[in-house]
């Protein structure tokens, strides 16, 4: 143990400070980029008509399943090469493994509670795709709850909880980062 100040910590090696480091901005990211796409940009999409919202839903999607996919992984991967450097009874060890655990999870939670919502919404991108963007009608007939703007809602709060998984696999990772510092009490 080296002192620095009033914090007194364990010099660690810089690829394990480097992993630290790309797990938790990885997984911070993901959490922030998911959480934006319910919170800033579902809402500005549901003022467009249907045709030009299911597109622009598309496009989104398409780039966060990807850049989410490498996120989840990029950072599943950290948090479990950190954990299987620690004692498998220390609370850094169980704090890195929740991370690596939590963070894909949002996988089968995706498969379970979103597939359906996500084909539904690429079904009505693809159909709409000829219609003209601005055609108000291109939904007559369909019930309220099918329409675009109706699906999209309803992804917006299934995408909440993505956001969710992945911000506690975050403080996780975080929590166990920060485990190995100690504040030494003042006299």
């Amino acid at each position: 143990m080296s002192g620095t100040g009033l914090f007194y910590h364990e010099r660690l090696p810089i690829d394990v400070l480097l992993v630290q480091v790309v797990g938790i901005t990885a997984s911070v990211f993901l959490t922030g980029a998911t959480g934006a796409a319910s919170f800033i940009f579902v809402p500005s999409i549901l003022e467009a008509p249907a045709p030009l919202a299911a597109r622009q839903w598309k496009k989104v999607y398409s780039i966060g399943s990807k850049v989410g996919s490498g996120l989840s992984a990029l950072s599943t991967v950290a948090c479990g090469w950190l954990a299987a450097r620690e004692p498998s009874s220390s609370r850094t060890f169980k704090l890195y493994t929740a991370a690596a655990v939590l963070i894909p999870s949002i996988v089968p939670y995706t498969l379970g509670l979103m597939v359906q919502t996500n084909n539904k919404l690429l079904g009505k991108a693809d159909s709409l795709a000829t219609t003209e963007i601005t055609d108000k009608a291109a939904e007559a007939g369909v019930t309220q709850e099918e329409t675009v703007h109706a699906l999209i809602d309803k992804w917006a709060t299934l995408n909440l909880g993505q956001a969710i998984i992945t911000g506690i696999g975050s403080l996780c990772a975080l929590l166990a980062t920060l485990d190995k510092i100690d504040i030494v009490r003042l006299a």
